[in-house]
């Protein structure tokens, strides 16, 4: 009898929810918040960031309330949601980290003469020519992996088109690149690359 009455309270619960009415918000934000920001410290997250994390989680809920058709929905959808913008914030914070320390390795080569760094920059301002004058949709693929910084995922969501286009058109730019550049140059333009995916 009481299994049946927690669950008639559950369908009330997940009836007020979906009309919209904040103190249902609050109960069900209630029983999932400490337990959400205790899975987000799990994986790897600072406890104040977690908690950020996890609020607007709550708020894309709160916006998606008339969606859902039990309460194990409810907790299926704060689960999935705060495990996504988990990776995605630990991997720009990996991303961030990388341009640090790439920006650290590119303060060393001020210590050059200036001839050495007129070189450089002349180099760079070929290939970013040579980049820009490409097919297309290989110069913006290829302007979104270089300059941009972004992964080939990112790129595909950003233009509309698959991964494997992404992985295609980069490398015909790669090959085209090889074809216009002098070999120093299209070294350059591969340690550019690495450091920048």
């Amino acid at each position: 009898m009481k299994s049946s009455s927690k669950y008639e309270n559950e369908l009330d619960l997940l009836a007020q929810f979906k009309r919209g009415e904040v103190s249902a918000f609050e109960i069900i934000f209630k029983m999932n918040y400490p337990a959400l920001c205790l899975f987000l410290t799990k994986m790897g997250i600072e406890r104040f960031q977690a908690e950020e994390i996890a609020h607007d989680i709550f708020l894309k809920l709160w916006d998606k309330c008339g969606n859902f058709d039990s309460l194990d929905s409810v907790r299926a959808f704060l689960y999935i949601s705060s495990k996504n913008a988990a990776l995605n914030f630990l991997d720009k914070t990996k991303r961030l980290q990388k341009k640090e320390e790439t920006f650290l390795a590119q303060q060393e080569w001020t210590e050059f003469s200036v001839e050495a760094q007129v070189v450089y920059l002349e180099t760079l301002k070929v290939i970013q020519e040579n980049i820009e004058s490409l097919p297309e949709q290989c110069k913006k693929v290829m302007q979104m992996l270089v300059f941009d910084g972004l992964e080939p995922q990112e790129v595909a969501d950003q233009l509309g088109i698959s991964r494997g286009t992404v992985y295609s058109q980069k490398a015909r730019g790669i090959a085209l690149l090889k074809e216009r550049l002098s070999f120093d140059q299209f070294l350059l333009f591969l340690f550019i690359l690495q450091y920048s995916l």
